[in-house]
């Protein structure tokens, strides 16, 4: 099983750096697809079926929002066709479903248009790749810190498995790899290694609560993984639960630390 993981993780982190290295046109589509098929995973847990219009409407939300920028003065066009189907559709698609529905999709695609964005600036393959380091340096910490020293359960009613130790250690290695990423990849970089252990930190805590985020989801639903496409990681959503949360705040505070 581990080895499975490793290998999904190994093979996914190359085509994110191969995407975010090729930018434009080619990062988009590939955001757009982890998008969608997170938007798709959370319907799935809801019991939407896969080809229902309330389906293709919420996908067709996340795809505009991660490859449209402007798409964002126009959400609501498609917010509301899903409200309409509460009427049509009132037998298999309620007002509390729409709700959901919705929010599930602005939470799959928000996080890839801001890391889109961070990739349109300055230094913004050195910004983008640091929010995916920091996240795996916490996910990597928090699994091996959290396998050797064990101990008190991080939150046990929403994911058993977590620790503090782990919690603290992934916490830990977020900022060294943040601190280290960021001053050998920015010009006079040395001189800001406070700033880059800073964004690693809140990196690693928002990470760390989308994780939980998507625990809570999934028992809510009572689902053990949110999907199956990826061999030994479960779902989409379950290998970027993190980063859902994670990247948003990451770009407002690199905007607000860096332009």
């Amino acid at each position: 099983m581990l080895r499975q993981r490793v290998i999904t993780a190994v093979i996914g982190a190359v085509l994110i750096f191969v995407a975010v290295n090729l930018g434009g046109i080619w990062l988009a589509i590939f955001f757009a697809v982890i998008a969608a098929i997170s938007t798709l995973e959370i319907g799935t847990m809801m019991k939407v079926p896969l080809w229902s219009v309330e389906s293709v409407v919420a996908v067709l939300y996340t795809v505009l929002m991660v490859i449209w920028p402007a798409f964002e003065r126009f959400w609501y066009v498609l917010f509301y066709l899903l409200l309409a189907l509460t009427i049509v559709r009132r037998k298999q698609f309620s007002f509390a479903g729409a709700g959901v529905l919705f929010a599930g999709a602005l939470y799959s695609s928000y996080a890839f248009r801001t890391l889109l964005d961070l990739r349109h600036m300055n230094y913004g393959f050195t910004w983008v790749l640091l929010v995916f380091f920091a996240i795996w340096a916490t996910d990597t910490g928090a699994f091996f810190v959290g396998r050797a020293f064990g101990g008190r359960k991080l939150m046990p009613e929403v994911s058993p498995k977590k620790t503090v130790s782990g919690a603290i250690g992934g916490f830990i290695l977020a900022i060294v790899v943040a601190a280290i990423f960021g001053s050998l990849s920015v010009k006079n970089g040395f001189h800001l290694w406070w700033q880059f252990a800073s964004i690693g930190a809140v990196i690693s805590i928002a990470g760390q609560i989308g994780d939980l985020v998507e625990s809570a989801l999934k028992r809510n639903y009572e689902v053990k993984d949110s999907g199956w496409i990826l061999p030994g990681h479960g779902g989409v959503l379950d290998r970027f639960d993190s980063l859902l949360l994670a990247a948003p705040i990451a770009y407002h505070l690199i905007i607000w630390l860096f332009k």
